[in-house]
């Protein structure tokens, strides 16, 4: 460990991600904190990109940093990234997912939501780490050992966060992705899950596994529309953390399982159910469950 308490067990791949994370950080700041500058020089739509997504000019200037630190960490292999798809480069030694900017859309608009996440395996398909940071914030969540750690990006200084676990749906802060029409026609198969929950936030992203790790909500589901593999992988820090994520089916997600679809089907689509405490997981995946057409695995249908 070095002097910041930072784990260097997987040799460069940490210090590669932490220096990504201070750079964008440090890019984004001055940005997000005046929007005048910001929709002056950064929110404009560059393209439309497939599937209707849209790039702006600051996805464009983070993905120019991310591929910066690759090289200059020399972390070679194939590199996947949101905003530029897939590249080979040097020495066949990893494969690294990232999304520079999650929520950009929201971004433009200025609702403050955004985070970036990385995920890296060897070559051969070992699973390294996963690390997001909120650029809001600062906090970093990444997976050492193992297990999910918690940093102030300016500082290295370690976080500890301590909040109690919620076993019941009525106690639960639960964010479920509802946000367009096409995820609001199976609305009533979540009513019981909107009528019970304690509070409900209607959003997705990166940033929502950041705070299910952190235990600032409870629950993070997007069973409906589903996400793309790339906005997946980001989970195995809210995993390292304790959670459960699982599918529709009650199976935990395999990163490894999945890069490998990833790699051949770049729009295969994942329908996530995530939860801090298994009692809580289980009466989601039973509300949402059709019975006629879904098994849960040790889950008690409702």
């Amino acid at each position: 460990m070095n002097q910041s308490g930072i784990k260097k067990s997987e040799g460069v791949t940490m210090e590669f991600i932490f220096s990504t994370f201070q750079s964008a950080f440090a890019f984004m700041q001055p940005y997000l904190t005046n929007y005048s500058e910001f929709s002056r020089v950064l929110s404009k739509e560059t393209q439309v990109k497939e599937g209707g997504n849209i790039q702006y000019n600051f996805d464009l200037e983070l993905d120019g940093i991310f591929q910066k630190k690759i090289r200059e960490f020399g972390i070679g292999g194939k590199i996947f990234s949101e905003e530029s798809g897939w590249n080979e480069w040097g020495e066949k030694k990893y494969r690294v997912v990232c999304d520079p900017f999650c929520n950009s859309s929201l971004a433009s608009k200025t609702f403050l939501d955004a985070a970036i996440g990385i995920s890296i395996f060897s070559y051969d398909y070992r699973f390294i780490t996963s690390a997001i940071m909120d650029y809001q914030t600062g906090i970093v969540g990444m997976i050492e050992d193992g297990k999910t750690n918690f940093y102030q990006i300016q500082t290295k200084e370690k976080i500890v966060f301590d909040i109690p676990v919620k076993d019941k749906l009525e106690d639960a802060w639960v964010v479920i992705a509802l946000e367009n029409r096409k995820t609001r026609e199976d609305i009533d198969k979540a009513r019981h899950i909107l009528d019970k929950a304690k509070r409900i936030i209607i959003n997705s992203g990166h940033i929502y596994w950041l705070r299910l790790a952190e235990g600032t909500i409870d629950a993070y589901l997007d069973p409906f529309g589903g996400e793309k593999l790339y906005e997946m992988f980001a989970c195995t820090v809210v995993q390292k953390s304790g959670c459960a994520v699982t599918d529709l089916d009650g199976e935990e997600f395999d990163p490894v399982k999945y890069l490998k679809i990833f790699e051949d089907d770049r729009d295969s689509i994942y329908y996530p159910v995530a939860s801090r405490h298994k009692e809580l997981h289980n009466r989601i995946l039973s509300t949402l469950a059709d019975t006629h057409l879904v098994r849960i695995k040790g889950a008690v249908i409702a």
